[in-house]
């Protein structure tokens, strides 16, 4: 055929299924599987001369042998694929029951922490999920009571960060912060008796809720000498 040429070497019969190949090819007749086929429906290895030429006349870089209607996977690709596949759909409870151990991990570091020995033992430490790290958010989280009575102990003057009077509601607090708030002073001995909120860590955002989950500790009656509790 014009336009073509034939790879020299070749006998009569395969210079004329080249040819045929060629004409089927140029009129878009062909497949890869009729390519391979060619010939008689003759059994070819993946790298006898005919199979090898034919890939060739087909721009195949590989073998191609199929055994249906589209290619198949072999080896390599065939694992590559599969990995990819169970990849893409990884379970969700899995990837719940990772994110659980991940927290009781982070939980059990948290337990690690020293504790200030001046302070009694009968703090209780709990989880809460918190909307925003507001002063009066944090407090009614941790102390488990109505914002109404935050709001009164704010205008009693009876609420205190890291010792201070508090001066807004809406002060934003950190881990590691002091939240007291003061349930009664005694002049005479000079001692005040409050209850504590100490937030000590930060799980991270739930996307389902837009909540934070918090670890905090609590005393629900600490008696401290008034000079400890307040700072100037």
């Amino acid at each position: 055929m014009k336009g073509y040429s034939i790879v020299t070497g070749l006998g009569t019969n395969m210079q004329s299924l080249v040819v045929q190949a060629l004409a089927m090819r140029q009129l878009g007749l062909l497949n890869p599987g009729q390519l391979l086929a060619a010939g008689g429906g003759l059994r070819q290895t993946p790298w006898c001369p005919r199979a090898v030429h034919t890939r060739q006349l087909w721009g195949c870089a590989a073998p191609t042998a199929t055994s249906g209607p589209g290619p198949a996977l072999h080896g390599r690709d065939a694992a590559r694929g599969w990995s990819v596949q169970s990849l893409r759909f990884k379970s969700k409870k899995k990837e719940a029951a990772a994110q659980r151990k991940r927290e009781e991990e982070e939980e059990e570091d948290s337990d690690d922490e020293e504790v200030d020995e001046h302070l009694p033992k009968d703090y209780k430490d709990f989880e809460k999920h918190v909307p925003s790290f507001r002063y009066d958010v944090i407090m009614k989280a941790g102390l488990d009571i109505a914002r109404n009575k935050i709001e009164d102990a704010f205008y009693d003057n009876k609420l205190r960060l890291n010792g201070q009077k508090l001066i807004k509601k809406s002060k934003t607090v950190k881990v590691g912060d002091t939240l007291d708030m003061v349930l009664s002073e005694n002049r005479d001995t000079n001692r005040v008796t409050l209850m504590r909120v100490i937030p000590r860590k930060v799980f991270g955002q739930l996307t389902s809720t837009d909540k934070f989950k918090v670890s905090m500790r609590r005393w629900s009656s600490l008696d401290l000498p008034r000079d400890e509790a307040f700072q100037p």
